[in-house]
């Protein structure tokens, strides 16, 4: 029997990345582990591990040590597209962890607001979510989301457990039945008030970064919108620019770190 020309690694980098490009694994979604890889197509581990190095060198999806390999923001079918992944505008220190806060309807002063940010109609209500981030010395950040109700229903139960695995963005979009294709942030510097100087645990009048964040649909739609509040000095922020088609004259976010 002939031997087949395609060697098994690009075979199943094919197979990935038609389910990426067709969005079986969706943006921000956990690609499957090596072991999973060998165990479905009957490969080796190295054979496994090149077949997802090849996705990495396209910028399809991103390793993370000790979290997973995850799928990025891409156009694939552009040769100048640029990559954003949702999973890196998340706080990446492996020391922190999060701090439910809980669910509930938006309070009235922030619910007009909320709505205008996702554009809802006066009777659609907008749900919130909060947490902070910790570090063993303590909180480094506060952030509150926003909703639409609808997406809200659809999320698990044990959402705080769930929270804490993987980010909001990738829980709203796998039980949300949305998808994230923009996203659009805004940063500003302002001082802290009574609730935020207790959550954060600050002086009243303490500097702090606030980045607002809305994530659009492929059709313009804002479906998520959050504040994410973080404390100047324990917070870095940097981010890693890519030369679109390698020109150097106009350049794309393909990374954020936090």
């Amino acid at each position: 029997m002939p031997r087949d020309p395609i060697p098994a690694y690009y075979r199943i980098y094919q197979t990935l990345r038609e389910r990426i490009v067709s969005g079986v694994y969706a943006v921000g979604a956990l690609l499957p582990t090596d072991h999973e890889i060998t165990a479905e197509f009957g490969v080796g581990r190295h054979t496994a591990r090149s077949a997802v190095e090849q996705l990495v060198r396209e910028k399809l999806v991103r390793r993370f040590p000790g979290r997973g390999t995850f799928v990025l923001e891409s156009d694939p079918t552009n040769p100048e597209w640029s990559a954003l992944t949702l999973e890196d505008l998340r706080i990446q220190d492996p020391e922190a962890r999060y701090q439910f806060h809980g669910m509930i309807d938006a309070p009235a002063h922030v619910e007009r607001s909320a709505r205008g940010r996702l554009r809802l109609a006066p009777e659609q209500a907008v749900t919130q979510i909060s947490w902070n981030r910790v570090r063993p010395e303590g909180p480094i950040a506060y952030c509150v989301a926003y909703f639409p109700r609808e997406i809200a229903d659809r999320l698990p139960a044990d959402i705080g457990a769930e929270l804490a695995k993987g980010g909001i963005l990738p829980l709203v979009q796998k039980h949300g039945g949305v998808r994230g294709y923009r996203l659009r942030q805004m940063s500003s510097a302002v001082a802290a008030d009574k609730p935020l100087s207790e959550l954060l645990d600050v002086a009243v009048g303490a500097p702090l970064l606030l980045q607002q964040r809305t994530v659009f649909d492929r059709q313009g739609v804002p479906f998520y919108c959050s504040d994410l509040y973080s404390r100047s000095d324990r917070m870095q922020h940097a981010v890693e620019l890519f030369s679109a088609a390698g020109g150097g004259s106009s350049w794309s976010s393909a990374r954020h770190d936090l």
